[in-house]
C-alpha cells in the first residue's frame, strides 16, 4: 500500500496548486515582449501623473490642466482609425521601434527642459500632443503584434491576458513611485525614469521572433481610404465584433469618465482631501490588478462573452450604489468593484477581439477601432461628464453613468447566444474547443 500513497501523492499535490504558469509565458519569446512593454508602461504613466502635477504646479488652473490631458488624448480619435490601415500594410517590428525611439526623444526632451528651467505651458501641450501621436502608433502595435508572437493560436487568449495583466499591474505601482519621486526629486526625475523604461522594450523588439503575415498585394494597392472603409465595413458586418465595441464604447464615455469626478466626489461628497482621492484611488487599481490575475489564471477564452456582460452590468450597479454612498470605507469596496469590473470588461473585449479576427490583413484595422474607441471617445467623455457633473451634481452624474452601463450591458447580453454561435466554429479552428 505504501508505494502506491507515495506514487499517487504527487498527482494528488498538483490539484491543490492555485496558479500554474500561463501557457503562452512559456514561450520565452511572448514574456520577452509583454515584461519590455509592461516597463515602458511603468514609465510612460508616471510622466502622466508628472505632468498633470507641473500644469497645475505653473498655472494653478484647472482648465489648463484639463487642455492638457485633451490636446495629448485628442489624437487617439484623430488618427488611429488611419494607424490601422497602415499596420496591416507595414512592417510592425519597425513601428515599433520607431514609435520607443521616439517616446525616448520626447522624454528626454521633457527631461532637460524640467531640470533647465525652460519648461512651460505651451511646450508640454506641444509635447504632449507629439506624444498622443505616437501613442496612436504604438498602443495598437502592440497589441496586433501579441498574436503573431504565440506559437499556437490556443494560446492567443493566454498572451493576451498576460499583456493585460502586467500593464494594469504597472498602472497600480506607478502613481505611488511616482508621488514619491515628485515629492523628493521633482517632476524631472519622472520624465527621467520614464526615457530609460523605453530601453527594454526596444531590446524585447529586437529580440523577438515574429510570425511573418502574408500580405494581401492587392489590399496594399487599394487607396488608404478605401482600405479604411473596408474595416469599418468587416467590424460592423461581423455582429461579435460590432456587438463588443458597441459595449466598448458604451463603458469609455459613461464609466471610465468616473475617474476625473473622483477628486469632486472626494472633497464635495467624503469632506475629504487629496489624501482622500488617493484612497480610493489606490482602491480602483487594487480591484484592476485582482481582474488581470483572474483572466490570467482561467487559461481558456471560452465564456469571455459571458464575463463580458456579468462586468458591465456590475459595474453600472456599482456605480449606482456608489453615488449614494457617504461613507469613505464603504466607498472603497464599491471603487474596487468599479475598478475590478471596468478593468474585466475592457481587458476582456481586448481580449475577444483578438481571438477572433480571422482575418490577419484586417487585424491591424480592427485594433485601431478598438484603441479609438478607447483613446477618442474618453476624452469627450470627460468634458461631457464635466459639464454633467457641474448642472446635476457629481452623485447624479455617477448614477446615470453607471444606469446606461446597465442598459448596454442589457442589450449586449441579449446577443449572447448569437454570438456564441458565430464564434465556436472559430474556437474549434484554433484548437480551443474540440
Amino acid at each position: 500500500m505504501l508505494p502506491s500513497n507515495r506514487e499517487n501523492f504527487p498527482k494528488a499535490k498538483l490539484k491543490f496548486v492555485p496558479f500554474e504558469l500561463p501557457s503562452a509565458l512559456k514561450s520565452p519569446n511572448v514574456t520577452c515582449f509583454v515584461i519590455g512593454e509592461s516597463l515602458s508602461f511603468f514609465g510612460s504613466w508616471m510622466t502622466q501623473i508628472a505632468l498633470v502635477w507641473l500644469v497645475y504646479q505653473l498655472t494653478n488652473s484647472a482648465i489648463l490642466v484639463g487642455i492638457a490631458g485633451f490636446t495629448n488624448q485628442a489624437m487617439g480619435l484623430i488618427i488611429t482609425p488611419l494607424v490601422g490601415v497602415l499596420l496591416d500594410r507595414w512592417n510592425l517590428r519597425y513601428v515599433l521601434l520607431t514609435t520607443q525611439l521616439a517616446s525616448i526623444i520626447l522624454s528626454s526632451t521633457l527631461t532637460f527642459l524640467t531640470i533647465s528651467d525652460r519648461i512651460t505651458v505651451t511646450s508640454i501641450i506641444i509635447i504632449g500632443t507629439l506624444q498622443g501621436t505616437v501613442k496612436a502608433f504604438d498602443l495598437p502595435a502592440r497589441q496586433v503584434i501579441i498574436p503573431r508572437l504565440v506559437d499556437q493560436k490556443a494560446d492567443i487568449y493566454s498572451a493576451m491576458a498576460s499583456h493585460s495583466f502586467l500593464i494594469n499591474t504597472a498602472k497600480f505601482v506607478s502613481p505611488m513611485i511616482g508621488g514619491l519621486l515628485i515629492a523628493s526629486s521633482g517632476a524631472a526625475s519622472c520624465f527621467l525614469v520614464d526615457s530609460i523604461s523605453y530601453l527594454p522594450f526596444l531590446s524585447a523588439i529586437l529580440t523577438i521572433q515574429v510570425k511573418p503575415v502574408l500580405k494581401n498585394l492587392s489590399e496594399q494597392k487599394t487607396k488608404i481610404w478605401q482600405n479604411l472603409k473596408e474595416g469599418f465595413v468587416f467590424a460592423y458586418d461581423f455582429l461579435p465584433i460590432k456587438s463588443v465595441l458597441t459595449l466598448q464604447i458604451v463603458i469609455c464615455f459613461m464609466a471610465m469618465t468616473h475617474v476625473n469626478l473622483m477628486p469632486i466626489f472626494a472633497k464635495e461628497i467624503l469632506r475629504g482631501d487629496a489624501k482622500t482621492m488617493g484612497f480610493l484611488m489606490t482602491a480602483s487599481a487594487l480591484g484592476s490588478i485582482i481582474s488581470g490575475f483572474y483572466l490570467v489564471s482561467r487559461k481558456q477564452a471560452i465564456g469571455l462573452e459571458d464575463i463580458i456582460a456579468r462586468s458591465a452590468a456590475i459595474l453600472g450597479l456599482s456605480l449606482i450604489v456608489f453615488s449614494r454612498i457617504e461613507n469613505l470605507e464603504i466607498c472603497l469596496v464599491f471603487m474596487f468593484l468599479i475598478g475590478m469590473s471596468t478593468t474585466l470588461t475592457l481587458a476582456s473585449i481586448s481580449n475577444f477581439l483578438q481571438l477572433i479576427i480571422v482575418d490577419e490583413n484586417k487585424r491591424g484595422r480592427v485594433t485601431s477601432i478598438f484603441t479609438t474607441g478607447f483613446l477618442g471617445v474618453l476624452p469627450f467623455g470627460n468634458l461631457f461628464f464635466g459639464g454633467l457633473a457641474d448642472r446635476i451634481g457629481v452623485t447624479n452624474a455617477l448614477l446615470f453613468g453607471g444606469a446606461c452601463c446597465i442598459v448596454g450591458a442589457y442589450f449586449f447580453s441579449r446577443k449572447l447566444g448569437t454570438i456564441k454561435r458565430i464564434v465556436h466554429p472559430i474556437y474549434v479552428d484554433m484548437g480551443i474547443v474540440t
